[in-house]
Order: structure tokens, then sequence, then C-alpha cells
């Protein structure tokens, strides 16, 4: 499946909307992560680690990082081996072409953080405890990004990022369609179940694109 940046559904709809919409890149960015996560991936997403030291309660999260896994604390990014797809079953993985098995593992003694004493908040892990310089090893599910920290996800969800940004854009902003007066309130709120549905169809239909990936493409991690 072919990838391209998340950005170009920022423009695309930008294009089709308001350029004024410009102004609030951060704000449209994390629209477009958020529906993206909400589209999700077939194959589901690999898996990697990253060493931080952590001073008081948070860790900035990558840029690349779907989402969290786990913490662990000290530094075993070299040593931390955790390879899955399906993560309502993390203890192994069978492969569906070799039928070989990736076993989750990590180092004898460690202990992660319990997942109740952490939450994802922003581009930001928020832990309960505070910690004073010490290491924690991150685990966490990435999309590989773009030169500039864009993620790049398959080309069959830009439609569907596009037209949620839309309808987003829509119901907070009121975007320049929205400031004529040839909209009264009934044709307000009948616009943006037109985007509503618009951004649900394409959603379903970039799913099942991603059904249609080659068993050569299922292994590509």
């Amino acid at each position: 499946m072919k990838k391209v940046s998340i950005r170009q559904a920022i423009l695309d709809a930008i294009g089709d909307t308001d350029e004024q919409m410009g102004r609030y890149p951060n704000q449209l960015l994390k629209w477009a992560k958020y529906i993206e996560k909400e589209i999700g991936s077939a194959l589901g997403y690999p898996v990697k680690n990253e060493m931080q030291v952590i001073t008081g309660c948070y860790l900035d999260l990558p840029a690349d990082c779907y989402r969290v896994i786990g913490v662990i604390p000290g530094d075993w990014e070299d040593q931390l081996n955790i390879q899955y797809r399906d993560l309502k079953s993390p203890l192994y993985n069978i492969d569906e072409v070799s039928d070989e098995i990736s076993y989750v593992w990590f180092p004898e003694n460690t202990t992660w953080v319990n997942p109740t004493f952490w939450e994802e908040i922003g581009d930001q892990l928020h832990l309960i405890k505070e910690y004073e310089d010490q290491e924690m090893t991150l685990c966490y599910q990435y999309i590989p990004t773009d030169e500039k920290g864009f993620w790049m996800v398959n080309e069959s969800h830009i439609d569907a990022i596009k037209k949620y940004l839309i309808y987003m854009m829509a119901y907070k902003f009121r975007w320049k369609i929205f400031k004529s007066d040839k909209l009264l309130r009934p044709g307000h709120i009948e616009t943006l179940k037109d985007y509503k549905r618009d951004y649900s169809i394409a959603v379903r239909s970039a799913r099942a694109e991603d059904g249609k990936e080659s068993e050569f493409e299922r292994v590509q991690y």
C-alpha cells in the first residue's frame, strides 16, 4: 500500500474550504492524527523502544508514536524484544504466512509501570509518580514519518482524513460558508450532517481498501 504524508490531507482540506484555516496547523494535525488512529491498520503497527531520562512525572512522546504499550524503569532499549501485531494476544504471535512464532519477552527482574499509573495526554506521557533524572524505557507502536516528522499513512486514508477535517472545521470554526446570510440555523445543521455522513463513509471505505492488501504486503513491516 502506497504511503503518503498525512500533511497532504490537511492541505487538501484547507484547499477545499477556507485558506484562513491554515492559521491553525497544530489543531488540524491533532484532528488528522485522531481520525487516522480511528481508521487504524489491518496489519497492525510495528513496535520499538526508546530510552529517555525522565525528570518529574512526564515523558515527551516521539513524533512517530502511534500508541504507548508500556514503560519500564531503566535502560532496556537495546535488550527489550517485543514483536507482535495483535495487542489482544501479547504473549505470542503466529505469522499467517510462515507460521513462525514471535514471543513477547522482556528482561528478567524488570517491572512494567502499571498502566493505571500513566496516561497519554497530547504529545506527552504523564505518570502519577514523580521520577528524578531516572532512565525510563518507552515501548510503543509507531508510524513511519517523513523528513518533517509528519506521519506517513496509507494513501487510501487521505480522503477520509480530509473529510473528517472539513467536518471538524465546520463544526468548530464555522468557516466561510457558515458566515453567509444565505444559511440559517437549520441549514447549518443539515450541512454538518452531510459532512459527518461523508467522512463516515470515507472511513469505512479506507478500512475496506486496507483489507485488500496482498499476502506479500501483509508480512512487510
